[in-house]
């Protein structure tokens, strides 16, 4: 997963594609699909209102817009294709989690769920801001094999994981429905325990003392907690 360097067009255009067909389903379920998916099961669904549908669809493109920058122009390390392939599957049970939680939610909209849209975009700008900062350090000649700590990765090693985490629990606000903070806590705990470990592991194989010393002053996921 890690060390690698190429463009892996190909697993990286898999996940594209099933990104994008899971934003475009939630678009079918959430703006005329309830009533079928509900007759195909033998039951009713509630119907969101207008305005919490269209802010489920649109987080939904902001997600699949933010992942085609990142994968195809900030993301420089390589994708196996059984990393596309699970990260497919994830974005599809993503995607799809919020819109049919969301979609059939029928409480109006309140202030929860604009504290939702809230995080989901400091979330965002966590998450893409941070790879970014990254991408700019790194395209500097003096700054070849050297590890980045500047920007937002002095207050967390991995804070693009961290942002990841708050703007799917800002998400999970917007559906309105308890059920859905399930996806943050699932994404939390794979960044804690299978994610974090592996990479770091690499980043001690790689820059030695330098990420030592870096582990030991700042947090690995929360700023200033953990």
């Amino acid at each position: 997963m890690y060390g690698g360097y190429d463009r892996s067009i190909g697993p990286k255009t898999l996940v594209t594609v099933c990104n994008t067909a899971a934003v475009a389903a939630a678009a079918w379920f959430l703006f005329g699909g309830t009533d079928t998916v509900a007759g195909w099961f033998g039951t009713h669904f509630g119907h969101a209102e207008p305005l919490r549908r269209g802010l489920l669809l649109a987080l939904s493109a902001i997600y699949l817009l933010r992942f085609i920058a990142t994968a195809f122009v900030m993301l420089k390390r390589s994708m196996e294709w059984s990393e596309a392939a699970t990260v497919g599957v994830w974005v599809l049970i993503i995607h799809g989690t919020m819109a049919y939680l969301g979609g059939t939610h029928t409480a109006s909209v309140g202030v929860f769920t604009w504290v939702g849209v809230l995080l989901y975009l400091v979330g965002s700008y966590l998450n893409t801001g941070s790879e970014y900062q990254r991408k700019v350090w790194k395209q500097a000649p003096e700054h070849k094999g050297k590890l980045y700590t500047e920007g937002l990765f002095r207050y967390s090693m991995h804070i693009n994981y961290f942002g990841d985490v708050v703007l799917f629990t800002g998400f999970a606000l917007v559906t309105g429905s308890p059920w859905a903070f399930v996806i943050p806590a699932v994404m939390a705990s794979m960044f804690a325990f299978l994610n974090i470990p592996m990479l770091d592991k690499y980043l001690a194989e790689r820059y030695g003392d330098a990420f030592e010393e870096y582990s030991r002053s700042t947090a690995k996921l929360v700023p200033f907690v953990y």
